[in-house]
C-alpha cells in the first residue's frame, strides 16, 4: 500500500478507535470496577494519600487489593484538573497502545499487517468499551506491551534488556504479576522462532530487574512498614489468587482461553487463522515476515497459557493479551488484503470506506447518541433518583442483599458519594440511623423491618425510608 493511502488509513483507524473509546463517555454505565478505583483515586486525592488508599468507611477502609501506584496519574489528574479528565486520560493510553501494536506489527510483520492489527484492537468491543473508563487495565496493557516491545523485536542487546526492565517495572507496579508475562512470553516466543537461548535470557532477566521496585517495597512495608500492603496484597491478593483461595473470579483452567473465544470479535477468526498460518512447515529459511508471524503467535499462546497458571481468573486479566491476538490477526489478514488490493482505484475506495466508518464512529460519539444503546442505569439512578438527591455526601446507605451488590454500591460511591453498606440480615436495620436502605426484593418478602416503611419497588429492588 502507497504510503500516502497507508497515512490516510491509519489516520482513520485511529479516529475509529478515539470515537469508540470515548462513547462511553455520555452513556451511564454502572462500572463496578471504574467506579471503586474512581471513589479510591479521589479519597487519595483530597486526603493526599498516596500510599495508603482507602475505599469505603464499611468497605476496604484500608484498599490493599491492589498496589498505590496506578491510581498515580488517576490521582494526579483528578488534583489538578478534575474527575471529568479520567476518561480522556485513560482514553489516552489506550490509544497509546493501538499505535504501539501498529508500530509493532509494521516491524515484525510489515506495514499492511500493522495497520490491520490496529484495526483490530481498535475493532474490539471489549478493549475499546473499557479502555476510556477508570480502569487500572489500560496504563497496565499499554506499559506491558511496551516492556515486550524490546525483546520482541530484538531479545538480544543490553538495551532491550534495559527498556523492557523500565517498562516492565512500571507495569508489575500496577497489577504485579500480569505485568512481567508478556516479558517472559516475548523472550520465550523469539528465542524458540530464532533457536536462540539469547532472548530467553533478556527476556527473563528484564522480568527480574522489573520485579524489583514492587518486590522492594513489599519488603520495606513487611519490615519497616505497618505491614498491611505485604499481608493485603501480597498474602490475601497475589498468593491468595494463585492458590484459589479467593471465592471471586473463576477457577477454570482453560478460562483465559474462554473469555477470548466469547470477547475477542471481530477478530478470533483471523486469530485462527493466524495461528494455521503460523504451524504449518514451508520449505527453506522462512521471510521475515513469516517469522514474525511465528513469534506474534508464541507470543500470544504463551501470555494466554501464563493466564491459566493461577487459580483465580478474571476476564479483565486477559487484557494483556489483546495486543498479541491483534498482531497475529493482522498478520494473518495481510496476505489476503494485499491480493485484494492490487490497483490503485481498490486502495481510494478501501481507505475511503475506512474513512467513513471512522467519521460515522466520530459523529456517533460526538452526538452521545451512545447513551440509547447502553443498559439502563441502577435504580438509585433512575427510579429511587429524588430521594438519593436529597442526600449529603458521605450518607451511609445500607444495602441489604443475599450476596453483596458491589456493582450497585460502587454507584453509589463513584456518582453520588454516598457510603454504601453492604448487610446480609434485615434485622441489621432495626435501630439503624441511616434515612434510606436499599433492601434485595427476594430479601424482603414480607412487611419491613419495624421503624422503616416501603417507599416504591423497581427491579428486584425495594427502597426503604425510616420512620420519623
Amino acid at each position: 500500500m502507497d504510503t500516502a493511502w497507508r497515512r490516510g488509513a491509519v489516520a482513520a483507524v485511529l479516529v475509529l478507535a478515539a470515537s469508540l473509546t470515548s462513547a462511553t463517555w455520555s452513556m451511564h454505565v454502572d462500572d463496578g470496577d471504574a467506579n471503586l478505583y474512581t471513589v479510591v483515586a479521589r479519597n487519595m486525592a483530597e486526603q493526599g494519600t498516596w500510599l495508603d488508599p482507602s475505599y469505603l468507611p464499611d468497605v476496604y477502609p484500608e484498599f490493599r487489593e491492589h498496589l498505590p501506584f496506578g491510581l498515580w496519574p488517576q490521582v494526579a489528574v483528578i488534583r489538578w484538573v478534575g474527575e471529568g479528565a479520567l476518561g480522556p486520560l485513560n482514553a489516552l493510553w489506550t490509544l497509546a497502545t493501538v499505535v504501539l501494536v501498529g508500530w509493532l506489527g509494521l516491524r515484525l510483520c510489515g506495514a499492511p499487517a500493522g495497520l490491520l492489527a490496529m484495526l483490530v484492537l481498535a475493532a474490539s468491543e471489549t478493549f475499546v468499551v473499557y479502555g476510556g473508563r477508570a480502569r487500572l487495565d489500560p496504563l497496565l496493557v499499554l506499559l506491558a506491551t511496551l516492556a515486550a516491545a524490546p525483546v520482541l523485536l530484538d531479545g538480544r542487546s543490553s538495551r532491550a534488556l534495559l527498556w523492557a526492565a523500565v517498562a516492565g517495572a512500571g507495569a508489575a507496579l500496577i497489577k504485579g504479576p500480569f505485568g512481567l508475562l508478556p516479558i517472559v512470553a516475548a523472550g520465550a516466543a523469539r528465542g524458540l522462532v530464532t533457536r536462540s537461548v539469547r532472548p530467553f535470557l533478556v527476556g527473563g532477566t528484564a522480568a527480574v530487574l522489573a520485579a524489583l521496585p514492587v518486590t522492594g517495597f513489599l519488603l520495606w512495608d513487611r519490615a519497616a512498614g505497618d505491614g498491611s500492603w505485604w499481608r493485603g496484597y501480597a498474602e490475601r491478593q497475589l498468593l491468595a489468587s494463585a492458590m484459589g483461595a479467593r471465592a471471586d473470579g473463576k477457577l477454570s483452567f482453560w478460562y483465559p482461553f474462554r473469555s477470548i473465544a466469547g470477547r475477542f470479535w471481530p477478530g478470533l477468526p483471523l486469530v485462527l487463522l493466524g495461528g494455521w498460518m503460523a504451524a504449518r512447515r514451508e520449505q527453506g529459511e522462512p521471510a521475515p515476515e513469516r517469522q514474525g508471524l511465528r513469534i506474534v503467535a508464541l507470543f500470544s499462546l504463551f501470555v494466554l497459557l501464563g493466564l491459566c497458571l493461577p487459580a483465580r481468573k478474571l476476564w479483565n486479566h486477559t487484557l494483556v493479551a489483546y495486543p498479541g491476538l491483534a498482531l497475529l490477526a493482522g498478520a494473518a489478514a495481510a496476505p489476503w488484503v494485499e491480493r485484494l488490493l492490487t490497483t490503485a482505484r481498490r486502495k481510494r475506495v478501501a481507505v475511503g470506506a475506512l474513512m467513513g466508518l471512522a467519521l460515522l464512529a466520530a459523529v456517533f460519539s460526538a452526538a452521545g447518541l451512545s447513551r440509547y444503546v447502553a443498559p439502563p442505569p441502577c435504580v438509585a439512578s433512575r427510579e429511587f433518583a429524588p430521594e438519593f438527591d436529597a442526600l449529603a455526601p458521605g450518607t451511609r446507605v445500607p444495602v441489604v442483599a443475599a450476596a453483596p451488590a458491589w456493582i450497585l454500591i460502587a454507584s453509589l460511591a463513584g456518582e453520588r458519594r454516598l457510603a454504601g453498606q453492604p448487610l446480609d440480615t434485615l434485622s441489621a436495620l432495626e435501630g439503624h440511623e441511616a434515612r434510606l436502605a436499599l433492601v434485595e426484593a427476594r430479601v424482603l418478602p414480607g412487611a419491613p423491618p419495624t421503624g422503616w416503611h416501603e417507599v416504591r419497588r423497581a427491579r428486584d429492588w425495594v427502597l426503604l425510608m425510616r420512620e420519623r
